[in-house]
């Protein structure tokens, strides 16, 4: 899950950082800290939750939320902010919830609660036998083979979309590929890396207890596998 906080004060932003990570643990969380400079990531990233305070100096933290509708309509809004005025607004661009300075662990996690709860309640997609998944590549949108995905690399930000044809590079987040693709035959070795079971070549034992998986096509690189998932991926590669 990749989240932005957008906020000009420092301390509010690494305090709100804090209290999504005793819920959310795993997840990305990027601080931004004026409207102009969010303008130029969301441009370049996308993100599953953006967190955004009204009074940003630069620009309105309202103008910036209807913004973000245009440019990633599936993201959800929370206004993070010590005015309490401003919910007829939150209603109009369609904001989550509303996020009251000074923060409490409380208010964080009920918000957390409203975002899995919208999460769950979207419309299932039909059970297709789709062969394809979609990258966003500069302006353009193509079609890849699946079964051409070697293994799936989250990097700076984005990921890197290794095949046997190439790399490619989709500012989609890791949580994203791994929802579509685990049905598929993928398996998320560790934090930054899903790989396509069917292009595993070898697994072997690294430092300290770990293990180390090589791919199809990628014989110079060794993909590190979390503690936890070691068992898990030997089940599954039937080892």
């Amino acid at each position: 899950m990749r989240i932005a906080i957008i906020d000009d004060e420092k301390p509010a932003r690494s305090e709100l950082k804090y209290l999504i990570l005793l819920c959310l643990p795993d997840a990305e969380i990027m601080e931004i800290s004026s409207g102009e400079e969010a303008l130029e990531i969301f441009s370049k990233v996308a993100f599953d939750l953006l967190l955004i305070d009204i009074n940003l100096g630069d620009i309105s933290g309202t103008i910036l939320a209807s913004t973000v509708h245009k440019l990633m309509p599936e993201a959800e809004i929370v206004f993070a902010t010590a005015y309490n005025t401003y919910a007829e607004k939150a209603f109009e661009v369609e904001a989550m919830y509303y996020l009251l300075k000074p923060y409490s662990e409380d208010k964080v996690r009920q918000m957390v609660e409203r975002y899995n709860s919208r999460r769950k309640s979207l419309p299932e997609v039909p059970n297709i036998n789709f062969s394809k998944i979609s990258l966003n590549l500069d302006k353009k949108t193509i079609m890849m083979d699946i079964s051409d995905v070697v293994y799936i690399e989250s990097q700076n930000r984005v990921c890197i979309i290794h095949t046997i044809n190439g790399d490619y590079q989709d500012n989609n987040t890791l949580n994203y590929f791994e929802e579509r693709l685990m049905s598929k035959g993928f398996f998320r070795i560790q934090k930054s890396y899903l790989v396509n079971l069917n292009q595993v070549k070898e697994m072997y034992p690294w430092f300290n207890g770990t293990y180390c998986i090589k791919m199809t096509g990628y014989k110079n690189e060794a993909l590190p596998v979390s503690r936890k998932k070691i068992k898990h991926l030997k089940e599954l590669l039937c080892i």
